[in-house]
């Protein structure tokens, strides 16, 4: 614009946003970056991008859009736990779980719910840790994944981190409104495709047709060319055939889906307000959630009531900022039985699966209407009724707060203070009726009630210096110190043989068995940090990582373990090394240390435990005592990982293509296993250092920026993963049982094998090939050694021997992908995430 003297010109000027992909700044371990001057393996989740569509948990948002993170649910329950995995796992016995951090203050994921009677899994499964979480009201996630970005974090980032920072008022004036509403429904993808009730009609008469009773009341085979359906196993004696006359009579008149009678279109609702304004100096954000969803199968579901509180506050011309979060949040769970219990009744879905499709849901007589059940069956129940009569009732109220106070101290020092609690209060209640036999089984009646409190305080204190020398260096260094306390109680009350169910787990006292348990643990970890990134022309970056940390959980002498960390960057689009195409070309290079503290608390200790079981004769008079329960190690230390890191990050026309191309090792060493212990000792085994394990990978992602106009635009990305993993070493020992397949018939069988040479999760067992139509008996794979072995098959025998067991595959995905696409046309959205392995 020219303005010629003595004159006006009037000039409209309009601004429109760039259209690139990278975020300016990062959220990083204890800070923040320019994009351009990370050195680690870092992925960001806007989520804006992500918190599209139907989206109930944090997790969701994760899901396929982060290279090399894997995001998989323990089951199909609303608010169900759910397992991510950074870069595969790097340990055997401990937790692969990442840490997880909420606006700069680490969190336990610890189970904050009791685990229910047997059928909840044992362990018990835990809920999602991020239920607390409403999705609205995150601003983004970041995910570290190499050690070099890790490293900050110490003993607790052996598994990658994810940082979670939510929103806060951005904007100052008067209060701003929002609501938002949604209504989903949703429905089983696939159900199983079980027989009709005529189908089951024609096999059990055709079955029974076939069948003649020997001298010994047991069937002979006949007639000869019987098909393999009625081919049964049974030594020569009493071998048979066909099905008994009784059959015909518990055939009915119904025609059930059992598969669809505990099947139903689910219906969620969410509603989220929220209210943000301040002042200049002021600024807050508080937002109210409440979501209920149900989840497809009957009498199972969830429901959230969730509050949050955001405020900032500047103070002395902005060299004092004061900060403070709170959010609470009340969880109710509703569960199923839906598991299995080992070698006895099966859950929900296995009852579905087997139950007779000729007779009904309820049946109406001189008692009444009620659910019908097998006459007499100790392993069959109406799954139904164990949908709805069982009562399996958790709730977790939790609390995640934290303040901070910051001061500039001098010109590029900035001193910072952090308070955090994180509270949760988790109950479980349960009930088997008198009404349902399997509330008969138990011993007429059982009722549980569980309490349980997790509390955690952390303390943070770091100094942060920024200084910048001339155009060509600057610098970035912080250092500090933090305190974790991590407390678990727990208390259990039991009651069996009720004469009314009216009162469910309301009366435990009323009970003619009773039984209590208490557990109580805590945990310290104290840690001494420090980082320091240099740059140089922006062209050339170096970071340095050093913690130092100790944790109570190890034996004297071993508490204390150092986790270093490098990692370098080189920008070959500054000074002219790339030209064309590249508006950013980044090389990457880092090293790092982190540990895995994953044990429980006293595990290095020999523990004493006192009461009727620890008593001692006295002048032949037991008497009360105490009597070690566990075995000691003494030399108990960390389970450690070294990580090594190259990458390529690029971006294309403006950044509107941008990626990066990732190969990483990871080896872990002193891996902390269960082991063995010869007798006599007090246990069978104990947690030792013991064995080494490799991960290694390759990762890919692509963001593109398809369009940008005003009134439309469409990204797309892409994210891709290969990761293979090797136990190296086991010390003495020359495989390690794991894998346990619960269910009717199965007793708790083991299904893998950790062993020297092979992947984590390599499934171990015989390989059936099919059933011999002459004899009835299930075929197996063999070698020549075997006994009765002929062509590579077993003909002797019905069941498989340890010489008919091998390496039949193992659990690990050949590769993840992950395709997200998001079109905004005006006021319409349209969106899509696909993720396969």
């Amino acid at each position: 614009v020219t303005v010629t003297a003595g004159g006006t010109t009037t000039a409209q000027v309009s601004l429109a946003p760039a259209a690139a992909i990278l975020e300016p700044v990062v959220v990083t371990g204890y800070g923040t970056q320019r994009r351009e001057a990370i050195t680690g393996s870092v992925s960001t989740v806007s989520a804006a991008a992500a918190n599209v569509g139907v989206v109930t948990n944090v997790d969701q948002m994760i899901q396929a859009r982060a290279a090399g993170v894997e995001v998989t649910r323990n089951n199909g329950e609303p608010g169900a736990g759910m397992q991510i995995l950074v870069r595969g796992g790097s340990s055997i016995s401990n937790t692969n779980e990442p840490l997880y951090v909420i606006d700069g203050v680490p969190i336990y994921n610890q189970p904050t719910e009791p685990p229910s009677y047997g059928v909840g899994g044992t362990p018990p499964l835990p809920r999602n840790p991020l239920n607390l979480l409403n999705p609205s009201d995150i601003q983004s996630i970041t995910v570290l994944k190499d050690a070099s970005a890790t490293a900050i974090y110490g003993s607790r980032a052996a598994n990658g981190v994810i940082l979670v920072e939510t929103k806060k008022a951005a904007v100052s004036g008067g209060p701003t409104i929002e609501y938002d509403s949604y209504v989903a429904a949703s429905s089983p993808a696939k159900r199983l495709d079980l027989v009709t009730a005529g189908e089951y009609r024609t096999f059990v008469t055709a079955q029974v047709g076939s069948w003649r009773a020997d001298s010994t009341g047991f069937s002979t085979r006949h007639p000869p060319a019987d098909t393999i359906f009625t081919k049964h196993f049974a030594d020569s004696s009493n071998a048979f055939a066909g099905l008994v006359p009784s059959h015909l009579t518990a055939l009915g008149a119904a025609n059930t889906d059992w598969a669809d009678a505990i099947s139903r279109t689910a219906v969620t609702h969410n509603h989220d307000l929220s209210f943000a304004g301040g002042s200049e100096d002021t600024r807050y954000r508080a937002s109210l959630n409440y979501m209920k969803q149900q989840g497809v199968t009957i009498s199972n579901g969830l429901e959230r009531i969730q509050g949050r509180l955001s405020a900032t506050h500047k103070a002395l011309d902005n060299r004092m900022r004061l900060g403070v979060n709170v959010t609470t949040s009340r969880v109710n769970n509703q569960y199923i039985v839906f598991e299995n219990r080992g070698g006895f009744e099966g859950g929900v879905f296995q009852n579905a699966a087997v139950y007779n499709p000729t007779q009904p849901v309820t049946v109406t007589d001189a008692l009444g209407t009620h659910y019908y059940e097998v006459p007499g069956s100790q392993s069959l129940r109406n799954p139904v009724a164990l949908a709805n009569q069982i009562t399996d009732l958790g709730q977790t109220t939790r609390t995640l707060a934290n303040g901070t106070a910051e001061i500039d101290l001098v010109p590029g020092l900035t001193g910072q203070v952090t308070v955090g609690l994180d509270y949760a209060g988790g109950g479980r209640q349960i009930y088997f009726p008198n009404a349902n036999p399997l509330g008969g089984t138990l011993g007429g009646g059982l009722a549980r009630v569980y309490s349980q409190d997790n509390n955690t305080k952390t303390v943070q204190t770091l100094l942060t210096f920024r200084r910048q020398v001339g155009e060509s260096h600057s610098f970035d260094m912080v250092g500090g110190y933090e305190y974790s306390e991590f407390k678990k109680t727990l208390a259990m009350g039991q009651g069996i043989g009720y004469v009314t169910d009216v009162t469910l787990y309301n009366s435990l006292g009323s009970g003619n068995t009773l039984k209590d348990s208490s557990y109580g643990e805590l945990s310290k970890l104290v840690s001494f940090l420090s980082r320091a990134n240099y740059g140089f022309k922006d062209r050339f970056f170096v970071t340095g990582v050093l913690r130092y940390d100790g944790s109570s959980k190890f034996a004297e002498g071993h508490k204390w373990a150092l986790f270093p960390g490098v990692s370098a960057s080189w920008r070959l689009t500054q000074g002219g090394v790339v030209r064309g195409p590249f508006s950013d070309l980044r090389l990457r290079v880092g090293w790092g240390r982190q540990g895995n503290p994953g044990i429980k608390p006293y595990t290095s200790l020999q523990k004493l435990e006192g009461g009727s079981n620890a008593s001692y004769p006295w002048s032949d008079v037991p008497q009360p005592g105490v009597i070690p329960t566990s075995v000691a190690n003494p030399d108990l230390k960390w389970e450690q990982t070294n990580q090594y890191d190259v990458g390529v990050d690029f971006g294309l026309f403006g950044n509107r293509l941008a990626g990066s191309v990732e190969y990483y090792t990871k080896n872990t060493s002193d891996l902390l296993l269960e082991v063995p212990v010869p007798p006599p000792q007090p246990a069978a085994t104990r947690i030792e250092n013991v064995g080494k394990l490799r991960n290694r990978g390759v990762e890919l992602s692509l963001d593109a920026l398809l369009v940008s106009r005003p009134g439309m635009t469409w990204r797309t990305g892409l994210v891709f993963a290969v990761e293979r993993n090797k136990v190296l070493d086991l010390g003495p020992h020359q495989f390690i049982r794991s894998g346990i397949v619960s269910g009717q018939g199965q007793s708790d069988q083991w299904a893998e094998r950790i062993m020297p040479g092979f992947a984590l999760g390599t499934f171990y067992g015989p390989v059936f090939l099919d059933v011999d139509p002459v004899t009835g008996f299930q075929v197996f794979a063999c070698t020549a050694a075997t006994a009765g072995c002929v062509n590579g098959r077993t003909t002797t025998r019905g069941v498989p021997d340890a010489a008919d067991y091998h390496v039949i595959g193992d659990a690990n995905p050949d590769f993840t992908i992950g395709l997200h696409n998001q079109l905004n046309w005006g006021k319409f959205n349209i969106s899509f995430l696909m993720r396969a392995s």
